[in-house]
This record gives structure tokens, C-alpha cells and sequence, in this order.
């Protein structure tokens, strides 16, 4: 085997600029074509955890009606029990009597936290069904306050629970125990949804999210099963499947 030991040889040449610059364009194109897949990929992953999340909590929501005569609690506002605090002693992470913040799965990754927020914390991120209707053809509804029957509604599976809440700027956030902005954290007329009827956004008073989850939001159904709806199909139908 022989080896070449001659020491006058030249070193070989380094890069020149012209092939830098083509290496560094062609990372930077990679990097483009990688970033928006890398993003989507974060969204679904939140998404999904979120999905869970309400998965656990649609099972504290059946021990507790197990317990409580099949009720279970639905408007925020007064003196309402809220259902977060009522299924505390449900869910896999516990939490004390009056502080419910290290419990995760009330909170959605996906939820983007404001920069004003107490100890940046978002505590409740769903907003709850507390529709109620005097008959089959009210269509605005009033607020159901205290607890409800789950036998009360005729199709458990269609009617939602828990929804993503909005995170608009107005919008409160409950950070405390017994937080007074809590009256605003259920849903109970038209105008709390994403979209009216003509499909027209809606704004000032919105408490679903209309893009929490691409164009749309987790819910968590009476029946404890959770699935995903486009913000623009999320319409009354979903909330008035109780007896009149």
C-alpha cells in the first residue's frame, strides 16, 4: 500500500462565496417548505391533547352525575356551581378545594395566553351549555342557571357540553377562585355562537371560538363522547335537543 507523502501537494481550495451563498439559499429554501409543515404539525398536536383533555373531562362529568342524582351543572353566572370546581375531585390531577389552577386538561394548549394575564394563566378555556328554551319554537333561548337532568335531553350525543372559548382581547378569562368574570364563560343565545344564521361572523358578543382548531372547535357532547365542528356548522342545534 503506498502513501502519499509528498509535503510540496496544495491544500484543497476552500468554498467560494458564489457556493456559500448556494448552500445558505438552498437551507433557507428548505427551511421555508419545512416551517409551515413543522406549524401544522404543532396545531394538530395541541388539537389532539386538547381532544383528550375533554375526554377526561366528559368522564368527571358522568362520575359526578353518577353521584348527584344524574345532574350536572351548567350556567356560570349568580350563584351557579361552576362545573369546574364541582368536578375537581374527579379528574386524574385532583387539585384543592379552592384552587384549581395546576389542573391542566381545563386548559387548551392551542389557547393563546395575553400578555396581561395574572401570572400568565389561563385557568378555564370552555365555555359551557346552558341553553335553555320555554318551547320547540324559541329560538332565543334563556340562561339555564344551577344544575340540569342529563336525562332531560332527548339526544345526549348530539348536544354539546364544553366548547372551545373564544380568545379575543374582550374576552374574560377566569384566573381565580370564583373569578366575577366567570358569568361570561357558558353559552346561552344566538349571538354567543361564531356565526348567525346567514353565515355572517359574529363579533361583540362571540364566546366559541371561531378558529381555535383550524376553522373550528373540540366539543365535549352529553354523552361524553368528544368530536370537532366547523365554527360556521356550531348553530342552535347543538344546544336545544333538551325538552321543552
Amino acid at each position: 500500500m503506498k502513501f502519499d507523502m509528498n509535503l510540496n501537494s496544495k491544500p484543497r481550495g476552500a468554498f467560494t462565496l458564489i457556493e456559500l451563498l448556494v448552500v445558505i439559499a438552498i437551507i433557507a429554501i428548505l427551511a421555508a417548505m419545512l416551517l409551515p409543515a413543522l406549524a401544522k404539525a404543532k396545531q394538530k398536536g395541541q388539537s389532539t391533547v386538547c381532544f383528550n383533555d375533554l375526554k377526561q373531562v366528559g368522564l368527571a362529568m358522568l362520575m359526578f352525575a353518577d353521584e348527584h342524582d344524574d345532574m350536572i351543572p351548567r350556567g356560570t353566572a349568580g350563584n351557579s356551581p361552576r362545573w369546574w370546581l364541582e368536578f375537581m375531585p374527579y379528574v386524574p390531577e385532583g387539585g384543592t378545594e379552592k384552587d384549581y389552577r395546576n389542573i391542566r386538561i381545563f386548559k387548551c394548549p392551542s389557547y393563546p395566553i395575553p400578555k396581561n394575564t395574572p401570572n400568565k394563566k389561563q385557568v378555564v378555556t370552555y365555555v359551557v351549555n346552558a341553553w335553555d328554551f320555554n318551547s320547540t319554537r324559541d329560538m332565543n333561548g334563556y340562561e339555564q342557571l344551577g344544575l340540569s337532568k342529563l336525562t332531560a335531553f332527548t339526544q345526549p350525543a348530539d348536544s354539546a357540553y364544553l366548547l372551545d372559548n373564544e380568545n379575543e382581547t374582550w374576552r374574560p378569562i377566569v384566573t381565580g377562585f370564583r373569578d366575577p368574570q366567570t358569568a361570561l364563560n357558558d353559552v346561552w343565545r344566538p349571538s354567543h355562537l361564531p356565526y348567525d344564521s346567514s353565515g355572517r361572523r359574529l363579533s361583540n358578543d362571540r364566546r366559541i371560538a371561531a378558529e381555535r382548531h383550524s376553522s373550528g372547535s373540540n366539543i365535549l357532547y352529553l354523552d361524553s363522547h368528544v368530536g370537532y365542528r366547523d365554527a360556521k356548522q356550531i348553530k342552535t342545534d347543538l344546544f336545544r335537543q333538551k325538552k321543552p
